[in-house]
């Protein structure tokens, strides 16, 4: 059965959510266990007699049972609040930044991240000015260099990126980085020597990736970077999107995994 024709069967549900503001509120409010209603009202600023209908209603619906605690989700309430908190966080976090996602190519963000875009709530788009140029790139290699901890994707080569990393490894800081197979090709060619010396370091683990990225992006102890290509294929070195918090570092964690799995350890390089 094709999505379309799924959503007949979700239809009454789906619109409950969205006819009543109440009910939304209540369901999120209790997601993270039993509340009174007392707690309730003062969370969501609606009276009691108002959350006391829609509440009626839920348990009817078998979403919200009654307790000793006060009022609890059920099994099916508890799983719809996080699908819908998923969701209102989703839509959130897009609007914020509504032009940053659509002026970019996110063809390289897998389906089950894009569906996590929620977990970037707390971000900020970092762009250049007319006199401010390069400011971007100048915020994220300060944030390097206050890192213990680098995981970092990259299918281009940004002025200062390799010296931070150097000097992140040189200071203590454990880096695992993933290029692309051009980028690599660029280094041993120019950099040859930095890049053995580097991978001499206990520090420092490097992998190969055999396909083209269309995203560029570092996570620290403190901060994710994502950097995106435009639409015309060129990566957009005036702006980068930083989020903070542990959601969005768990999500850019997960967006390094994914390309780890599907990159090629590199140990050494012959002389």
């Amino acid at each position: 059965m094709q999505s379309c024709n799924r959503y007949d069967l979700a239809e009454e549900q789906i619109k409950a959510f969205t006819r009543s503001s109440v009910r939304a509120k209540v369901f999120l409010c209790l997601k993270d266990g039993p509340k009174t209603v007392r707690y309730i009202e003062k969370a969501i600023g609606i009276r009691t007699s108002t959350i006391l209908h829609s509440v009626k209603e839920m348990i009817e619906a078998g979403l919200i049972k009654r307790t000793s605690d006060g009022y609890r989700l059920t099994n099916i309430g508890e799983i719809q609040a996080v699908l819908l908190d998923d969701l209102v966080s989703c839509i959130v976090a897009l609007d914020e930044h509504k032009d940053f996602w659509q002026s970019h190519d996110i063809s390289c963000i897998p389906i089950h991240l894009r569906k996590k875009i929620g977990m970037l709530t707390d971000s900020e788009v970092f762009k250049d000015g007319p006199v401010t140029v390069l400011s971007t790139q100048e915020f994220f290699i300060s944030e390097l260099k206050k890192a213990k901890r680098i995981y970092g994707v990259s299918p281009i080569i940004a002025p200062g990126y390799a010296e931070s990393i150097a000097f992140a490894v040189e200071n203590g800081s454990q880096v695992d980085l993933i290029i692309t197979g051009k980028i690599f090709n660029i280094i041993i060619k120019e950099s040859k020597e930095s890049l053995i010396h580097l991978l001499a370091s206990k520090g420092f683990r490097l992998y190969c990736l055999e396909e083209e990225l269309t995203v560029a992006f570092t996570v620290t102890d403190r901060i994710l970077s994502l950097g995106l290509f435009r639409q015309d294929g060129r990566y957009d070195v005036t702006s980068d999107l930083n989020c903070r918090g542990e959601k969005a570092l768990l999500w850019g964690r997960e967006l390094f995994d994914y390309y780890l799995h599907r990159s090629k350890p590199i140990s050494s390089i012959s002389d």
